[in-house]
């Protein structure tokens, strides 16, 4: 795949896993991963050539970040902004996200998300009903939570 699209669960792992390893089970948000689950991410994302995010998930990332003790919410918030930067961002105008027929199920980061999805590979998520919406629309989607399961099966 050459480009890939991140939801904010996946990109908050990602950010909390290349900052510290160690802060992933201990974090608030990201508890529900371990290292292993990063590693399995950091090794599907390995042959993107680009990584999209929406300004939308990036905005939530931001706030769950914050739910760290204020020493480690200053690190994290600098180091997302270091890290981010190798990213592309993708802005998905409010009407449009509104318009969305998904809007009122999967609000607006998600939505955004559904919108992108159509100029991206790939769409990388942990969310179920995301992961439905996309694939009704006919674009690509991996449901995070299978590669997990087929990696602990394997």
């Amino acid at each position: 795949m050459s480009s890939v699209l991140l939801d904010t669960n996946l990109l908050l792992l990602l950010v909390v896993g290349l900052y510290d390893e160690n802060l992933i089970e201990n974090h608030k948000r990201t508890s529900n991963f371990t290292k292993e689950d990063f590693a399995l991410l950091k090794e599907s994302l390995a042959n993107c050539q680009v990584i999209w995010v929406t300004s939308h998930c990036l905005a939530e990332v931001s706030n769950l970040l914050k739910q760290s003790h204020a020493n480690k919410s200053n690190k994290l918030m600098a180091f997302l902004k270091e890290i981010v930067s190798q990213f592309k961002e993708s802005h998905i105008e409010k009407t449009i996200v509104f318009k969305q027929e998904c809007f009122s199920r999967l609000g607006v980061a998600d939505s955004a998300i559904t919108v992108k999805a159509k100029r991206v590979d790939c769409v990388f998520t942990v969310d179920f009903d995301l992961y439905n919406e996309i694939s009704r629309a006919g674009c690509k989607v991996i449901n995070f939570n299978h590669l997990r399961m087929e990696n602990m099966l394997s």
